[in-house]
């Protein structure tokens, strides 16, 4: 054996899915394309049986038979001087025990041929086992003829026949099927049939059976005094699996034995002591879970366990045999069975037993059929436990410890590979490294095949390691010239030899199958690494299916890596936010950074761009990787057309300084580009600002926001400009933000602001769009735009009469409702002062320079009737001018406005006196006295008015400033409403001097009038107008007569 099969077996990895990808092919004539396999499945899955009992005359008759006369039993004598091959009808026996020893799943039918063929008994269809009960019902209905005189003739080919209809009939994925063949003798048939058409029959039966994936155990009953016969069964080139019995009573275990290998988790064991019981002893790992004796009727004495009784079962006795179970917990130790009779056997199940996973089995999910691999090369056998000693040893005949290495689909290490060099068809494979019964084996069929065609390695060869440029390594295995190939399946086993020449495992991988190539792509391999490549490889070749296998080194170069990136780079499928990359390195080396750069040409002109460009920079980690992206800028800046480039990768040491070390995939990374003429459309015709409320407030500014819908008619979304073309209203100008995605289409925004407060009213006007170059189109290129400013809403309610005002620098104070729906604080500024009295010169028209009025800051809350309360102020700048007799009455308006809000004020109609001393001091208490009766008052106010008289008299040139001051009682007024006054205030220049005056509560309500700032208004009435005699026209009021 050279070097490179010495220790191949350390080259398999991870075969933990072995089992799925290369243990079953793919249906036969399927099409060439990526398989998946089938696994075998379990040991316990269920099988389908048919046996087949050859019931001609010499099995229970004496032959060859008298021209005349009857056929006879033993003893035989002349002419018929053979002994029968089966007089005690053990076949029978054989069934029987069969249905006994199957699991409840498992289906059994029998079938008996001589001169025609016919179903026995229950079985004569299939039928599963079941329970204890069904299984003794149907052994009952297995019973052998009593009548062979019609029973002469060999027809082989119509027992096989009826078990091809039963098997078609009753066929199951995943559900092997069997034919237990029992005969004595060659084909035979009466002059109606030659023998050479009745072999022929049975060749294209065999065929068809193998072609459907049926196995077919031939066994030949040895005559004891012919011998053994079965030479044309022999000679068939579709099956190796005839078997001899040498006698009758062997026929049950080579039954057993043919069905333990039908099912992997039976052993049988013939092994005895010293004392000639049959012994064995079994582990707890070996999960034993039944025992069952089969010997002939009346031989079995005792089983014991470890020296003590164990007690048994009994499942069958049909006078030939007899079959006693433990079933159940079965507990390790030493067993024996005490038997009188040597042909007595134990049948074992156990749920741990070995598998040979490659070559796979020929007939589909059928572990009992042979492997078939082509000649010139030894094969490759890979092993694995099952159960739960799955994890112990594994011995290639019995003898050679093969290693154990990776882990199975259920995670126990127990899988195994090693080159099988023995010219011998079987091969043995032993779970566990007992040297005496229990011994978990089985023995598995090789055939090599000089017609089947061999697999070839394509990458990684020498010449071509096969990397690509992202890295990855291109796994590729076929078949070279030969036969047609199909249901390829393929798996490819990878490990790591730098360190160690018995490999680490790092990768396995299903490959993708095509006409005669396998490929897989999924590996990455470490820069600066060696690896070993192991193909495993099943197909079908002429309708047969077989395996071989492949290896190959792969040895990387140390670099720095760089991954993530597509091959090849489109520049148009980069990811918003770049594509993600991995940097690592596979030398001894240090490495300071990894970076890159762009060079992009126009692909017309060969002129490179500066618009777009790349910064990357990434620090090269000594172990493990680093992760970031990789984001080419500016883009959307170049002009519509194809351009191509390179990035250019370059790495530099610790210091900065350039470094010459292999980069992966490549230092220069070919880039392409394409920019479509991108057109912009926006569907909407206006850009609608909405409506804003004017704020009285000086910092008043617009800003509303508006989102133009906007759709891209090729390439990518660019960026948008819009500015103000036309504008109906100054002081206004527009901003612009980055597009939104919204669902399939952008979303524009654009504010529009002021520096100053924008007077009431609509603007409009034109907003124009622009790309980033004469590139890029919009349609349309402008849409109109348009905001309302919407103007406040404010009146005044009733008129106010202020009393006397008269002296210079003299106050007074009246409350007025004012009605406003913008928002506060606010001021109310008086625009506007004029007033008219009759002074006995005639009118006198009064106005600033006479009067004034202050402003009023308003910041509180209205009153329950949405009205503001605002203290309005009259102050006298001068004396105003009066009647010497009388005193003067002075009527006119007040102009009010908002400051901040344009247009017209509200006039409010005001009234004062500019009243006489005697109006002044006098009047105000002597007018009641004089409403009063005459009788009652007449003669006490003469009186009064005599003493006046006579004390100013007397006191002619006293000052008046050193008498005591007389306080005169004053009315009290009304209280004032609670919110009088809203938290107002106002300033005027005579404030700091005058004082208020008493507050007076005559304003009337009405004359209200609504609408917007600015607008014109109708004025209020003038104030009422004052008659000759100084009394108010229709008014009785004496505190408004003149003397």
């Amino acid at each position: 054996m050279n070097a490179t099969l010495s220790h191949l077996f350390r080259t398999i990895l991870g075969l933990a899915l072995l089992m799925a990808s290369l243990s079953t092919a793919a249906p036969l004539f399927a099409a060439d394309t990526a398989q998946t396999s089938v696994p075998t499945g379990p040991a316990t899955e269920p099988i389908d049986v048919v046996v087949v009992l050859d019931d001609s005359g010499s099995m229970a008759t004496c032959w060859p038979w008298p021209r005349e006369g009857l056929p006879s039993t033993p003893p035989c004598n002349f002419p018929s001087v053979n002994e029968p091959s089966d007089p005690d009808e053990l076949r029978y026996s054989a069934a029987r025990l069969l249905i006994h020893l199957a699991d409840e799943e498992d289906r059994i039918a029998v079938v008996r041929f001589d001169s025609r063929a016919e179903g026995v008994g229950a079985l004569g269809a299939m039928q599963s086992a079941g329970g204890s009960e069904n299984r003794r019902r149907l052994a009952a209905s297995l019973e052998a003829p009593t009548n062979y005189l019609p029973r002469g003739y060999t027809r082989m080919d119509l027992g096989l026949a009826e078990a091809i209809r039963l098997l078609e009939a009753n066929r199951q994925p995943n559900r092997s099927q069997y034919v237990l063949l029992l005969t004595d003798g060659e084909p035979t048939a009466d002059g109606t049939l030659p023998l050479a058409a009745q072999q022929q029959l049975i060749r294209d039966q065999f065929e068809q059976l193998r072609a459907a994936g049926v196995l077919v155990f031939p066994v030949v009953l040895c005559n004891p005094t012919s011998g053994c016969s079965g030479a044309f069964l022999k000679d068939q080139s579709s099956t190796a699996l005839v078997r001899d019995a040498a006698n009758a009573p062997e026929l049950l275990r080579v039954f057993s034995e043919l069905f333990a290998e039908m099912k992997s988790d039976r052993s049988v064991v013939t092994a005895r002591d010293a004392n000639g019981s049959i012994a064995f002893t079994t582990r707890q790992s070996q999960g034993v879970q039944e025992i069952a004796v089969v010997s002939p009727r009346a031989s079995l004495s005792a089983v014991r366990q470890e020296g003590n009784p164990a007690l048994t079962a009994s499942l069958l006795n049909d006078g030939n045999v007899e079959l006693n179970a433990i079933a159940g917990s079965v507990t390790p130790g030493n067993w024996s069975a005490e038997t009188s009779d040597l042909s007595a056997f134990a049948v074992i199940r156990a749920a741990s037993y070995p598998e040979l996973i490659f070559p796979p089995p020929s007939a589909l999910s059928s572990p009992a059929s042979t492997r078939y691999y082509p000649a010139g090369k030894e094969p490759l056998l890979v092993v694995r436990g099952a159960g739960p000693a799955a994890g112990e040893a594994l011995l290639l005949d019995g003898r050679t410890p093969i290693p154990t290495f990776g882990k199975d689909a259920s995670g126990v290490d127990a899988l195994g590979a090693i080159p099988y060099s023995s010219s011998t068809g079987e091969v043995t494979i032993q779970l566990g490294d007992d040297s005496t019964p229990l011994q978990l084996r089985r023995t598995f069929r090789l055939e090599a095949r000089a017609d089947l065609p061999r697999l070839e390695v394509f990458t990684p060869r020498a010449d071509d390691p096969g990397l690509l440029e992202d890295g990855r390594a291109r796994l590729q295995v076929g078949f070279g010239p030969g036969l047609p190939v199909e249901g390829l399946a393929a798996t490819a086993y990878v490990s790591d030899v730098t360190d160690d020449e018995n490999g680490t495992p790092v990768f396995q991988g299903a490959m993708t199958c095509v006409a005669r190539l396998c490929i897989n792509a999924d590996f990455m391999p470490a820069d600066g690494r060696s690896y070993r490549v192991t193909y495993l490889v099943s197909a079908v070749a002429d309708g047969l299916r077989f395996g071989d296998w492949a290896e190959a080194n792969l040895n990387v170069e140390p670099a720095v890596y760089l991954r993530g990136l597509p091959s090849p780079i489109d520049l148009n499928r980069m990811p918003p936010e770049g594509w993600p990359i991995t940097v690592g390195a596979g030398t001894a080396e240090e490495i300071g950074s990894l970076g890159a750069r762009l060079v992009l040409r126009r692909a017309d002109t060969g002129e490179t761009v500066s618009q777009a460009g790349l910064n990357f920079e990434i620090d090269v980690p000594e172990s493990e990787t680093a992760t970031g992206f990789l984001r080419v800028e500016g883009l959307d800046l170049l002009r519509p057309g194809n351009y191509t480039g390179e990035i250019e990768l370059a790495a530099t040491t610790p210091t900065g300084l350039p470094m010459d070390v292999k980069i992966r995939p490549s230092p220069s990374l070919p880039v392409s580009l394409t920019v479509a003429r991108s057109a912009a459309r926006l569907p909407s015709q206006i850009a609608d600002f909405g409506e804003v409320k004017f704020d009285t407030s000086p910092n008043f500014r617009i800003g509303q926001e508006a989102l133009l819908p906007v759709t891209f008619d090729a390439g990518k979304p660019f960026r948008l400009a819009a500015s103000l073309a036309e504008s109906s209203c100054v002081g206004l100008s527009l901003t612009t933000g980055d597009l939104r995605a919204e669902g399939e289409r952008w979303l524009l925004p654009v504010q529009l602001i002021s520096q100053t407060p924008v007077l009431p009213g609509g603007c409009s006007g034109q907003i124009s769009l622009t790309g980033p170059s004469e590139d890029f189109d919009i349609f349309p290129a402008a849409v109109a735009w348009r905001l309302q400013i919407r103007g406040v809403e404010w009146s005044v309610v009733g008129d106010l009469d202020f009393g006397d005002v008269g002296r210079a620098g003299e106050r007074s104070t009246q409350p007025l409702l004012l009605r406003f729906d913008g928002s506060t604080p606010f001021v109310v500024q008086v625009k506007g002062i004029a007033a008219a009295g009759e002074t006995g010169d005639g009118v006198t028209q009064l106005d600033e320079s006479f009067l004034e009025s202050g402003a009023i800051e308003v910041n509180g809350e209205p009153n329950a009737d949405g009205f503001y309360e605002i203290p309005v102020g009259l102050v006298a700048r001068k004396t105003i001018p009066q009647d010497p007799l009388r005193g003067s009455f002075y009527s006119g308006d007040l102009t009010l406005g908002i400051e901040g809000l344009p247009g017209e004020g509200r006039p409010v109609a005001i009234s004062f006196r500019s009243p006489t001393l005697y109006q002044r001091y006098v009047e105000w208490w002597l007018r009641p006295v004089y409403s009063l009766p005459w009788l009652l008052c007449s003669g006490p106010l003469s009186l009064l008015l005599l003493l006046i008289f006579v004390a100013r008299a007397r006191n002619r040139g006293y000052v008046e400033e050193a008498e005591p001051v007389v306080t005169l009682p004053q009315p009290e007024f009304a209280p004032e409403p609670q919110n009088a006054f809203v938290n107002s205030s106002f300033v005027d220049a005579a404030s700091a001097e005058a004082s208020p005056s008493e507050v007076r509560w005559e304003s009337q309500w009405g004359n209200v009038d609504w609408g917007f700032g600015g607008e014109q208004r109708t004025p209020a009435p003038s104030a009422t107008a004052w008659s000759s005699n100084g009394s108010a026209n229709g008014a009785g009021d004496p505190w408004k007569s003149g003397w």
